[in-house]
Formats: C-alpha cells, structure tokens, sequence
C-alpha cells in the first residue's frame, strides 16, 4: 500500500469512527446522556475519541484512555459500537503498512504510515491516580507494535498490582499535563491541541 493510500484510509476509518461515535450518543436515552455528560457540566464533543486514536496512531501519544467517568456502565456498548469495529479496520491497515513502514523510536514528530496493532484493553485493578479516585473499569487504547506505547500501558495502567499512578507519569503516558504546570518553562512548553468537531 503506498503511504498516500494508507493515509486516506486512515483518515476514512477515523471519519467513520466519528460518525460512530456520533451514532451511540443518538442512541442514548436523555437520562444517559445526563449521566456523560455528569448532569451537563461535561459537552459530548468532550466525550469523542476520535482524535486521541489519531494520535496514538501518529505515535504523538503511547495510548488512550476510553473513558465516561460519568457513567462507567455504558463504556462496553460503546467500545462494541463504536471502539472494536474501528480498531478491526485500521489493524487492516496497520498491516498492510508494513511494506511503507518506518522505525519510529525515538521520534518526536507525528510518524505515519507505519505498522501498528492497536490493542484495547479494559483497566481491571484497583487503580487510582491523584485526581481521579478510581480508573478500574475504563478502557485503554495502545499499539501493540509501539514498544513505549505497549510497555507503558501494560506497566502504569494494566498491570494489576499497580494500584496507583502518579498525574505526572499519567500525564507522560497519556501525552498532556496532567497537572497544573509547575514553572513558568512547563507552561511554556504546554503546546494547545484540539481537533474539528465536524467531519463530512
């Protein structure tokens, strides 16, 4: 597959997993969307994931946490509606790169197309981080290909004798701060990402 193939593809599947996403919370009773959205303090834009698998993919983040720390008890049917299905057609890609593929370790700009094996696993121990108080039951999103991004993630968020994770390993492994900057340097450094809203 050539690198401009892979990258229209790529993007297709990350429209279509809007769409998904966007499908799932139409299906959601009011009552649903109120827990998600923790009573409307939270806007459902807030909840996509879109753009986090964007950039475990672009290797800019070792993984993603899926989470609704509103409403923990409705991540399963989104992971099976929205989650899973994406994962099975961008592994499909992340195969078929294998011929276009470069090293990424060590690189600190975006790296893409390359070979990938996104993996999503469910956080099943008792693990805690200083500003949130429990991420068991949350799901993880990492590159089984990503040496960093599978060894962080199997380390820091799915080992289960691990029962707490400090904001700034979080934030490390999770690629934001997690935490309010320390110095004046550390907010300097703090570049703001968002992504679009609205996909056609």
């Amino acid at each position: 597959m050539s690198k401009d193939d892979a990258i229209r593809r790529t993007s297709r599947i990350l429209r279509q997993l809007y769409h998904r996403e966007q499908q799932w919370f139409e299906s959601r009773t009011p009552e649903q969307i109120q827990l998600l959205t923790q009573q409307g303090q939270l806007s459902l834009s807030e909840q996509l994931h879109y753009g986090e698998l964007a950039f475990v993919l672009l290797h800019l983040k070792p993984c993603a946490i899926i989470d609704f720390a509103g409403d923990r008890s409705q991540l399963n049917s989104y992971i099976a509606a929205a989650i899973n299905p994406t994962l099975r057609d961008l592994n499909a890609v992340g195969a078929a790169n294998a011929g276009v593929s470069r090293n990424c370790d060590g690189a600190t700009t975006a790296c893409y197309p390359r070979s990938f094996r996104l993996v999503c696993a469910q956080i099943s121990g008792q693990l805690a981080s200083p500003e949130v108080s429990s991420w068991t039951g949350a799901f993880v999103v990492y590159d089984e290909e990503w040496r960093e991004s599978a060894e962080w993630t199997r380390t820091n968020l799915l080992n289960p004798s691990n029962t707490l994770i400090t904001e700034d390993e979080l934030a490390r492994g999770l690629d934001y701060p997690g935490s309010i900057p320390k110095s004046l340097d550390e907010m300097r450094s703090i570049v703001p990402v968002s992504y679009l809203g609205r996909m056609k």
